[in-house]
């Protein structure tokens, strides 16, 4: 994954002891901020379709999820105050994608593990 690529040579990488008081304060409030902007269903359909698409301007996004356009803003706004989704002008439209790779990555984890837990319950509950 490039997050190990960007790192520089004297910086050490975030680990699951930091979560649990390591020496970077803060860390455990960042994580929970990040899971409290993906626990909204309306924002996790906004960032499975930049995902699906790459690139959309505010008015797709709202298309692809089927969201008034206000509510549609709100969701980016979030997004984007957590660092999710980057927006770049293009002439007067704003166009919305992932942020980086890394989200790519947990999003699709995330669709795998979900569908992991749905096959294995189809398969408990037809007794093998």
């Amino acid at each position: 994954m490039s997050h190990f690529n960007d790192a520089d040579g004297g910086e050490r990488l975030l680990e699951p002891r930091d979560v649990l008081g390591g020496g970077v304060p803060g860390v455990d409030e960042r994580v929970s901020a990040l899971m409290a902007a993906l626990s909204a269903p309306t924002r996790i359909r906004v960032l499975f379709a930049l995902l699906e698409k790459g690139e959309l301007s505010a008015g797709e996004v709202s298309k692809e999820v089927s969201m008034s356009a206000s509510a549609t803003s709100h969701q980016l706004r979030v997004l984007r105050d957590c660092g999710l989704v980057k927006r770049r002008r293009e002439g007067r439209s704003a166009i919305y994608s992932l942020a980086d790779g890394h989200l790519e990555v947990l999003l699709r984890e995330a669709l795998y593990h979900v569908d992991h837990t749905r096959l294995e319950g189809r398969r408990e509950s037809d007794g093998e």
